[in-house]
């Protein structure tokens, strides 16, 4: 598939007419990273913005405790990596491929070069990036005021507001693929603490478990919770 096809699945290039995906298409580069590979780390210098191709990325801090927090999961048609390129700060997180991914890239001076070109493109990055910071201040929110378990719940509704895809109507899948070690540091508590409250929820009827694919069975029901 021609790099302007995938740059039309990216939401925040769909917008552009054909000219303006061909000129920005001649800028952008590729890269791909096997399962756990790290993309990024916290603190390096950052020159690179990742459109995600096919994939899923998890964007993570490191406590001083040497904990892991996950603060935002992105799949297909998601980019990351784009405050390094606008305030030539180092890296503020780590991110990891949590699978096989495939990414375009695009270099800071070219991405500057698109944004004064096409201002459209700086519209569309300024909206996402309000998205991302009310999602962000929610989280913290919840954070510093749930209780472990509340924190579990909340985001599991928060996974399959963002990222469910609805089977027959009641089922909530979502289309990620999450191990209990992800739930953890997306919940910022411990594994263990997952597994129990999962096991509580499965047996309550509120969610389904297959294959690392959690579904939510009863959403106003856990949103109760």
């Amino acid at each position: 598939m021609e790099k302007s096809e995938l740059l039309r699945n990216v939401p925040i290039f769909a917008r552009l007419n054909p000219n303006q995906l061909n000129l920005l298409e001649a800028s952008l580069g590729t890269c791909s990273f096997a399962r756990g590979e790290t993309i990024f780390a916290q603190g390096r210098e950052g020159d690179l913005l990742y459109l995600i191709v096919d994939g899923q990325v998890r964007i993570f801090t490191v406590s001083q405790l040497g904990q892991e927090i996950s603060v935002k999961i992105f799949r297909t048609g998601d980019f990351f990596g784009e405050l390094a390129l606008l305030d030539g700060q180092p890296r503020s997180a780590s991110a990891q491929a949590m699978c096989a991914t495939h990414t375009l890239t695009l270099h800071r001076q070219a991405f500057h070069e698109a944004i004064q070109s096409m201002p459209a493109i700086a519209v569309l990055v300024l909206e996402e990036l309000s998205n991302r910071l009310r999602r962000t201040n929610t989280y913290i929110e919840h954070l510093a005021s749930y209780s472990a378990p509340q924190r579990i719940v909340r985001t599991l509704i928060d996974l399959a507001d963002q990222h469910g895809v609805s089977e027959d109507g009641v089922m909530a899948r979502i289309n990620l693929h999450l191990t209990q070690d992800d739930l953890a540091s997306l919940a910022g508590t411990s594994r263990e603490t997952v597994n129990r409250v999962l096991a509580s929820l499965r047996e309550q009827g509120l969610i389904q478990i297959e294959r690392a694919r959690v579904s939510v069975l009863n959403l106003p029901r856990l949103e109760q919770l």
